[in-house]
């Protein structure tokens, strides 16, 4: 089973489920901040044990054949991890990381945005 987290930064006032589809299908949102791809994969090469293969992220004590993993989907204006077999302390991690670079999670399954 497979979790998403959504991030961006910007477009507050507006629907987030919304936001998540236009961002996820490649259309620009005014008022969404741009990513700036280079601090974010800065960020992830810091996690101490967690590993990145291509566009693959692992925590501590994972393997690249069993995982657990996230793949990692970085654009122009979000950042989508999308979790496989991961523990919600895995997940706490990520949120951590980008809530530190000032973008909000949105969780697409339940159409939340969080602070």
């Amino acid at each position: 089973m497979s979790y998403t987290l959504a991030f961006w930064s910007g477009g507050d006032s507006a629907d987030c489920g919304d936001i998540y589809n236009r961002l996820n299908g490649g259309e620009f949102v005014e008022g969404v901040a741009p990513v700036d791809e280079a601090v974010v994969e800065d960020r992830l090469a810091t996690l101490d044990g967690w590993v990145r293969h291509e566009n693959m992220l692992y925590p501590p004590g994972a393997t690249t054949a069993d995982g657990p993993a996230f793949d990692t989907f970085i654009d122009k204006q979000f950042v989508v991890f999308t979790g496989y077999g991961v523990e919600p302390h895995d997940i706490n991690v990520v949120i951590d990381v980008m809530r530190g670079l000032d973008f909000r999670l949105s969780a697409p399954q339940t159409l939340e945005r969080f602070e």
